[in-house]
């Protein structure tokens, strides 16, 4: 169920018993502008979540929550094609398994009012203690995904193959950026993000859907032009495959290829894409598993993944440096089989069921509720469980190999170990 607060601002109720637990999210959407934008978001995100005029340290924090019986607090950034968001995530436990109901919902609207609308400033600027603190620890663990060789090497393939800075640039931001911040700027992007951002309220769990209704009112956010995104971030197709190589002393190279596969999320294939990507290198049953990696033994890891948001298929391996044609080769065979239809009815089968396990498994997940109800809202768009079942099931060979011709290798990056 969807309430419009005033213009811009949105709540959306998310009745269940299925929960011990009520969850409310506050988020807050607007269109990617630059790789700055990206990184003060990000650096605003632990601010907030760490300190508020009312709880000023990280400890007080905790103690306020542990006067809810526990409660659980943090923010979260996401970045689904065009958009970033920043959310705000309370969970507590639901009043009717406490002896002595204190209305922990009531409470929780409270508490995120303070976190969100009262931050630890004045004088318009951040605390300059928690400021350098927070940006500190931010730049030390974007610093420290360069000894991720893993990540390091998914990151540098994105690099190379999106157009645009902001989707070249990893959704933390980066630490050059980082670097360069003021707490003034972070606190006028503070402004400007409850100010214009597209906020949706979204509440789970066994609810009074008139308190959500009013507490939600409560914010007393100013109506703002409502933002219609886009969420599917399009790139135009290369004619060329481009290359990047890089050498590092390694026991393990990593070698990643990025590929354009022009199936939108929710778009008419797009439930067709999930299993190809199951049955080319996104589960144990795949072809880049059993073939690269089992029978050939030519990878300490071979897999693969799709963001729909992006139109984005990334194959990440570890390898040893001198089969790298070999490897490259070997993938683009499991890519030709699955378009000229070269599988089994029965390991689609395999793949369709491992699938819906997974969905199955993901709706023991509170969290997983939250999140579809969003992009359902976002993307004009609604599938129940049952229809999303149905719609996995409903995959033909076909579609899977019609996927599977869609698929054109744009950029490949290779860290070179030197082994």
């Amino acid at each position: 169920m969807q309430i419009s607060i005033t213009d811009g601002v949105d709540l959306i109720l998310i009745p269940t018993q299925q929960f011990k637990t009520n969850r409310i999210v506050v988020s807050f959407m607007t269109e990617l502008a630059d790789v700055r934008s990206l990184s003060i978001r990000t650096l605003l995100s632990n601010l907030l979540e760490t300190s508020s005029s009312d709880f000023p340290t990280q400890s007080k924090t905790a103690m306020e929550l542990s006067k809810m019986y526990g409660a659980g607090f943090g923010t979260t950034v996401n970045r689904h094609g065009n958009i970033h968001m920043i959310n705000f995530v309370f969970n507590c436990i639901d009043d009717k398994f406490l002896e002595n109901p204190v209305g922990l919902v009531d409470a929780g609207f409270t508490f995120l009012k303070k976190m969100i609308l009262n931050p630890l400033a004045e004088d318009g600027e951040f605390d300059q203690e928690t400021f350098l603190r927070q940006k500190q620890n931010l730049i030390a663990y974007v610093n420290s995904i360069r000894d991720n060789k893993q990540s390091y090497a998914s990151l540098k393939l994105q690099e190379g193959y999106f157009n645009e800075a902001t989707q070249k640039s990893p959704v933390f931001g980066s630490a050059e950026e980082l670097e360069k911040l003021t707490s003034k700027d972070v606190y006028d992007a503070y402004l400007e993000m409850i100010k214009n951002d597209r906020i949706q309220i979204l509440v789970s769990g066994d609810i009074d859907e008139n308190l959500a209704a009013e507490r939600s009112k409560d914010f007393n956010f100013a109506e703002r032009k409502p933002k219609y995104f886009d969420l599917n971030y399009a790139q135009p197709l290369r004619k060329t495959v481009s290359e990047n190589v890089e050498k590092q002393k390694l026991n393990q190279s990593k070698l990643d290829l990025g590929y354009h596969l022009d199936v939108p999320y929710r778009s008419k294939l797009h439930y067709a894409a999930l299993i190809f990507n199951g049955l080319f290198g996104g589960s144990p049953l795949s072809k880049l598993f059993v073939n690269v990696r089992e029978k050939e033994s030519l990878a300490y890891y071979a897999s693969s993944s799709f963001d729909p948001y992006r139109q984005f298929l990334m194959v990440q391996t570890g390898i040893q440096s001198a089969n790298k044609e070999h490897v490259i080769q070997l993938i683009a065979d499991q890519l030709k089989a699955l378009a000229i239809g070269d599988f089994e009815d029965v390991l689609v089968e395999n793949v369709k069921s491992s699938l819906i396990n997974n969905f199955e498994s993901r709706l023991d997940n509170q969290m997983t509720a939250v999140n579809r109800a969003q992009n359902d809202i976002l993307t004009g768009t609604y599938v129940s469980n049952e229809d999303w079942i149905r719609n996995v099931l409903s995959v033909s060979k076909a579609e899977i190999m019609e996927v599977a011709s869609k698929v054109k290798l744009q950029n490949i990056y290779f860290l070179d170990g030197g082994n």
